[in-house]
């Protein structure tokens, strides 16, 4: 009789019930499930002042003899305002233990603030451009800029040639796999933009973060 039953149930239907999401207002970050591999970008402006400051929205861009990537940026930010004023920019790769010092970087600071000193992260030369790198961070990809898409009012979708990439060389020997669990890549899967709360994981967990302060406006 038990064989009959589950027998019975494994051809039962299942129906899965769809509701429709009208993507409003940064629909990406709450609605709907996407996953954003965790990003800080580091750029100089004019004076030579560094800024970092942390990224989701980062795609391969062109994948053949000219290998480029896009940044989504809001127009207002420094980032945007470094990258379009130098044409040069760094894409780091962090790692889940550095999701407070992420989150650091991400709090708006005054403008030639240098956000890897307030997170406590290394500035590390960089192979071919002049922002550095970040030492802490698993990977790099060194970019300049190539051209500037701009999908709406707020948003520059900047498209950096990369020349030069670079990875810790413990993780350039292992295979796919254990270069991907070793590096334990940091993970967004959204974010309530006022609280400044996000929902970050790895490879086998996730957490709720949100920095202890958020009002850096103004310097103390």
């Amino acid at each position: 009789m038990r064989g009959y039953i589950c027998y019975f149930l494994s051809y039962q239907k299942v129906f899965i019930m769809k509701r429709e999401i009208k993507p409003e207002f940064l629909w990406h970050l709450d609605e709907v499930v996407l996953t954003f591999q965790t990003t800080i970008i580091t750029t100089i402006d004019t004076e030579g002042r560094v800024n970092a400051a942390p990224f989701g929205l980062v795609y391969p861009f062109s994948t053949g003899s000219n290998p480029q990537i896009l940044v989504g940026v809001n127009s207002r930010w420094h980032t945007a305002h470094n990258i379009e004023a130098t044409g040069e920019f760094v894409v780091n790769y962090a790692s889940v233990a550095l999701l407070e010092q992420v989150a650091e970087t991400a709090l708006l600071y005054n403008e030639g603030v240098n956000e890897l000193e307030k997170a406590g992260l290394t500035p590390l030369p960089a192979l071919a451009v002049k922002p550095p790198r970040i030492e802490e961070c698993f990977q790099h990809i060194e970019c300049r800029l190539h051209d500037i898409i701009r999908p709406n009012l707020t948003q520059m979708n900047f498209i950096g040639d990369i020349v030069s990439m670079s990875i810790n060389d413990d993780l350039s020997s292992k295979s796919k796999p254990e270069r991907v669990l070793r590096a334990d890549p940091l993970l967004l899967f959204g974010m309530d933009i006022t609280t400044f709360t996000g929902l970050y994981g790895g490879i086998n967990r996730i957490r709720s973060y949100a920095p202890p302060k958020v009002d850096v406006g103004v310097e103390e």
